[in-house]
């Protein structure tokens, strides 16, 4: 009986029709494609899911692409469309809403979908955990460490720049470099961008305060965050991992392609201060596409990793034994259809924001599925469903369902059918009261044969939530959720280092994996997260400006005025962690490539009893091990193995002479920055380089040699 309905499913599924480029639009786009001229008025009870703007009184979204790389991306002359970004074969592009149903039959896109909005206890411990104070002190190392001369890049919301612990400890040198609010309109912008402003400097960051208030209001998340990365502390105990380093800021637009601006202007600022930069990302969704590491996010943030060596530390998620996950397996299962109940945030939502819910299905292959929403009163009686929406492209307008005592459900759907990938379902959906729990909202999924996964996030007035919410077996023959393939995006790029939170040791604790961790299984080939850092009970900076912030577990007087330090937990808290560790990293060995940095950290993790055998699915390859990692980090200096011998360069780093072993007569030589522009270039006759002329900073020293061109990084003081 099952393979006769299953027939007849598939027959359903193919004999529908499909946008002739249906496999190239997103969801996202597809739902905005959809719901554009909306006659039922219900746009507004939505809550935000793309970006328009307005640019001189005309509508432009803001899109993500994924094009050849041989496309010139001439066949954008034809709309009316602003070209923000290209990395590889990534582009963000901003068009005008009315020729979007144009756009989108362009041949050269592969894949086009709008840019998706985002939801957007000690210190001192917590570093000893990971022996961060070894690495300060130099023990058994060539110097000491704390991050000097490496650039931290904090992608957040809610940053106070005129906190003494962004200062080093006695309050006097001044370590955040410049800022980039997306949502201030003072000017002037960062070049190459034509809005937010940027500011640089002490005398106009300190001016400036703190970032303006975006869509989550006025918070601290940066503040604390960019403290556990890089903060003094200003005379407490609560120090940061890379006290030394520098930082810059930037408050970004909710969305992928601001997120992508934000990415790119902080390389650029890298680049041109010669300073190795890792960005930290304390967020992830569960909404960026594919969960699976190949959304046009991931390949971005990969090419990016690959061209210019940043390091992306992100936080893996905070949804461990949420249970927000549902694992559809009809290949071994007699029925043909599953059920479960989605969980919505009442009665009392954990948020003023709260909309309702977001079920995000995906296919764990290319078979296409069908899936709708039942409606039941508290009775379990039926009182209405969805159309059934079929993974093919195709989407259920927005629509609304009048129940009992005027209450109703609003609701909407879209999906996309990429002929080369698994097919992607979103639903939204709410209620308009959360009285006695008068509904019960019922996700059903049918497939042909295969596995479907869900993930059920909270959904925000202003954009989609990163918190998970159950599926329930509350009926006979419903299926139960789990918290596996929890890790968020973009995480799950296969070139970030995501990172899950334990409990270090302290006595009312033991050393175990937070609750709230994400774990995987994943849909990658790989494992994630990669590592494991303390990021329970956190105390750090918190922001002056903020009424959200904790309650200040020691205050302190700078300038006149008092600033806190609260205690907060997620893996929010153990990102820097690792993120100011691959500072000191960097600082050992500013040669590294971010490959080569992910391998350090993973190959001289720890694992105990707690860990079990790595790597697994709930602490990647173990607990961050940070002085081990900088050890590892100082052996690859300055060593190259040719044909025929070894070539070595010393001291690094090096001051104004550089020595070089094992050179054959009259070798060719010349140095670059890491630009790439040629600063030294003579034939060398003996084993000794005057430097003396280059700036502080790293660079490349290009030998020819008989087996061909031979390349070694090194740093100069």
């Amino acid at each position: 009986m099952k393979k006769f309905i299953s027939l007849v499913i598939c027959a359903l599924c193919f004999g529908i029709s499909v946008n002739s480029n249906a496999q190239s639009v997103g969801s996202g786009l597809n739902c905005f494609i959809a719901n554009q001229k909306n006659t039922k008025g219900l746009n507004e009870a939505f809550s935000q899911r793309v970006n328009i703007e307005k640019i001189q009184d005309k509508e432009y979204i803001s899109l993500l692409m994924r094009v050849n790389k041989e496309s010139d991306l001439s066949f954008l002359k034809k709309y009316d469309c602003i070209l923000c970004q290209r990395v590889g074969r990534i582009v963000t592009v901003k068009v005008n809403v009315n020729e979007i149903a144009k756009f989108v039959k362009e041949k050269e896109i592969i894949e086009v979908d709008a840019a998706r909005t985002i939801h957007g206890e000690n210190l001192r411990y917590a570093t000893k955990d990971f022996n961060a104070q070894s690495v300060w002190e130099g023990i058994d190392l060539s110097q000491s460490y704390t991050g000097k001369d490496v650039l931290i890049g904090v992608a957040d919301w809610g940053i106070d720049f005129t906190h003494p612990t962004f200062y080093d400890s006695i309050g006097e040198n001044y370590r955040i470099l410049a800022a980039w609010d997306h949502n201030r309109r003072q000017g002037p912008a960062p070049e190459g961008f034509d809005y937010g402003t940027l500011i640089e400097g002490e005398v106009n960051l300190i001016a400036a305060q703190g970032d303006t208030a975006n869509q989550y209001d006025i918070g601290y998340h940066s503040t604390h965050v960019g403290g556990i990365a890089a903060g003094s502390g200003y005379t407490t105990k609560y120090k940061g991992v890379a006290y030394d380093a520098n930082l810059i800021f930037c408050t970004w637009i909710c969305d992928e392609l601001h997120y992508i601006d934000c990415c790119v202007w902080m390389k650029n600022y890298a680049k041109s201060l010669n300073k190795r930069l890792v960005i930290n990302n304390s967020w992830g969704v569960y909404n960026f596409g594919y969960m699976d590491g190949s959304s046009m996010i991931d390949e971005f943030i990969n090419t990016m990793s690959d061209e210019d060596s940043v390091i992306f530390v992100v936080s893996a998620g905070n949804n461990g034994g949420s249970d927000f996950h549902l694992k559809a397996d009809f290949t071994n299962n007699e029925s043909d259809t599953v059920r479960s109940e989605i969980e919505f945030n009442f009665p009392t939502p954990y948020t003023n924001d709260y909309w309702g819910q977001a079920i995000t299905l995906q296919s764990e292959n290319n078979a296409m599925f069908s899936s709708k929403l039942e409606f039941y009163n508290y009775k379990w009686e039926k009182i209405g469903e969805t159309p059934l929406l079929v993974s093919n492209g195709s989407s259920v307008p927005e629509d609304i369902l009048l129940g009992e005592d005027g209450d109703s459900i609003i609701y909407r759907g879209s999906s996309r059918y990429p002929e080369d990938n698994r097919p992607l379902v979103d639903w939204e959906v709410r209620q308009s009261k959360y009285i006695n729990n008068i509904f019960h909202i019922v996700l059903m999924v049918t497939d042909c044969d295969g596995i479907v996964h869900a993930w059920n996030l909270n959904k925000l007035s202003k954009a989609v939530g990163n918190t998970g919410f159950k599926f329930e077996a509350t009926q006979e023959g419903f299926l139960a959720g789990d918290s596996e393939y929890g890790v968020s995006e973009p995480a799950l790029a296969q070139k970030t280092i995501a990172v899950a939170a334990h409990k270090f040791k302290l006595s009312e604790w033991q050393p175990i994996i937070a609750e709230f961790s994400s774990r995987g299984t994943n849909m990658t080939s790989y494992y994630k997260p990669e590592i494991s850092a303390p990021g329970y009970s956190i105390v750090s900076s918190v922001s002056s400006h903020s009424s959200s912030s904790p309650t200040a577990k020691e205050k302190v007087t700078f300038n006149g005025k008092e600033y806190g330090f609260g205690s907060a937990s997620g893996t929010s808290m153990s990102g820097p962690m690792v993120a100011g560790s691959v500072a000191l990293i960097l600082q050992a060995n500013p040669t590294l490539t971010s490959d080569e940095v992910k391998e350090i950290i993973t190959q001289n993790a720890k694992t105990d009893s707690y860990t079990g055998e790595c790597p697994n699915d709930v602490w990647g390859f173990g607990k961050l091990n940070t002085y081990a990692a900088v050890k590892a980090a100082e052996k690859k200096l300055g060593f190259i193995t040719t044909k025929d011998n070894l070539i070595n360069i010393f001291p690094i780093p090096a001051k104004d002479i550089l020595y070089i072993e094992g050179l054959d007569k009259d070798n060719e030589i010349s140095i670059t920055d890491i630009n790439g522009r040629t600063l030294i270039k003579e034939k060398l006759n003996g084993e000794v380089l005057n430097i003396s002329c280059l700036k502080s900073g790293v660079y490349i020293l290009n030998i020819n040699t008989k087996d061909g061109e031979e390349k070694i990084k090194f740093i100069k003081k």
